[in-house]
């Protein structure tokens, strides 16, 4: 039995012993009345019975009290029970949810110091990129420049080729005129042979001067070309 029905089991005595108490004084009382005046016997048993029916009630009352009681007292003990258990519960729930901010803020964290890393790292990368700009850019300069050293020093090594033949061309057709000329000033010659062959000849020493200077300044152009191509 639970504590409130054991609380409530001298009150059930009390009241028990009350009612007995009083049914038993009032028949002693009913004995020495009726000693004395005599009373109706029927009347007292019927009294007697009507004392005992009140404490037939109040036995059921009380006992319908206690059950009340005891039904309250297990509903009460189960809600705490229950409580203790929801508690428990919430008390687990918030150790978890301060675990997974614990954890979170120290994801933040790294996120902030990852992205910190990054936006180093990019001003880095950009600083590289505009030095590699500035490298492709000067390189391109060379390159074009080389490039256009190339095409003169092709140029001019054509132009060399084409006056070097020129002079020997022109060195061919002088020394025939020359022997020509030789021969018309000896007098001896038995050849068609005649002024014009000397100023033929005079013509293109002219013309071979001409083309010599033109190739020593070819020449010295490609030399030039050479050695600024060689700096590259």
């Amino acid at each position: 039995m639970s504590m409130i029905t054991t609380s409530k089991t001298p009150l059930l005595f009390s009241l028990l012993a009350l009612i007995a108490g009083g049914a038993i004084g009032y028949g002693v009382g009913i004995k020495v009345e009726k000693e004395a005046n005599a009373p109706d016997l029927l009347s007292c048993q019927q009294h007697l019975q009507s004392q005992m029916k009140r404490l037939d009630h109040s036995t059921e009352q009380y006992q319908i009290l206690v059950a009340s009681n005891e039904k309250q007292s297990q509903q009460l003990e189960q809600t705490t029970k229950d409580l203790t258990v929801m508690t428990e519960l919430m008390d687990k729930q918030k150790k978890e949810f301060s675990a997974q901010l614990a954890l979170l803020t120290q994801k933040k964290q790294k996120l902030v110091a990852t992205k910190q890393k990054l936006e180093v790292t990019k001003k880095k990368l950009d600083t590289e990129v505009v030095k590699l700009q500035t490298t492709t850019t000067k390189q391109q300069v060379v390159i074009d420049k080389s490039q256009q050293y190339f095409k003169r020093q092709a140029e001019m090594q054509a132009n060399v080729q084409a006056t070097e033949a020129n002079v020997a061309e022109l060195k061919q057709a002088a020394k025939g005129f020359k022997k020509a000329c030789d021969e018309f000033k000896s007098g001896n010659s038995w050849n068609w042979v005649s002024q014009k062959d000397c100023d033929n000849y005079d013509q293109q020493l002219g013309l071979l001067k001409d083309k010599q200077a033109l190739l020593g300044s070819q020449q010295q152009a490609l030399s030039v070309i050479n050695a600024e191509i060689g700096k590259k």
